[in-house]
């Protein structure tokens, strides 16, 4: 189907699954999966920590070095799909990160994901990642 004959409910509803398959992914541990949200010229950064990630193998490098540790929960909330052009949508999202400790799961962070997503064979996949705490 192409991206012309997609409603905002069919746009929303593409891009709330690709935000989920991250999220669940991100999870688990699954960084393959991880991987196959975004395209092969996607980049990810990270403005507060410097971290700017270009390319699948860029992308894999970070999570590489980043991840591990008491297990994560990522919440990603109040998502907003706008500026739906030729097959892109700018998407803005609140993120909680909560982290499982002794005392059981606690609020460790809170940030904003700014996102364009491109659609890719019926996939809506990130063309950039932007993700900021709010230190």
């Amino acid at each position: 189907m192409s991206t012309e004959t997609l409603t905002y409910a069919d746009v929303v509803a593409g891009v709330q699954a690709s935000l989920a398959a991250y999220t669940q992914a991100m999870d688990s541990g699954r960084f393959d999966d991880v991987l196959a949200t975004f395209s092969s010229d996607a980049v990810f950064e990270i403005p507060n920590f410097g971290v700017v990630a270009e390319g699948h193998d860029a992308i894999r490098e970070y999570y590489a070095t980043t991840t591990g540790g008491a297990p994560l929960r990522h919440v990603v909330v109040n998502t907003l799909v706008s500026d739906q052009k030729e097959g892109e949508v700018e998407v803005s999202s609140d993120l909680l990160v909560l982290q499982k400790g002794d005392a059981g799961w606690g609020l460790i962070m809170v940030g904003k994901y700014q996102d364009i997503l491109r659609s890719v064979s019926g996939a809506w996949l990130f063309q950039r990642r932007t993700l900021s705490f709010a230190i």
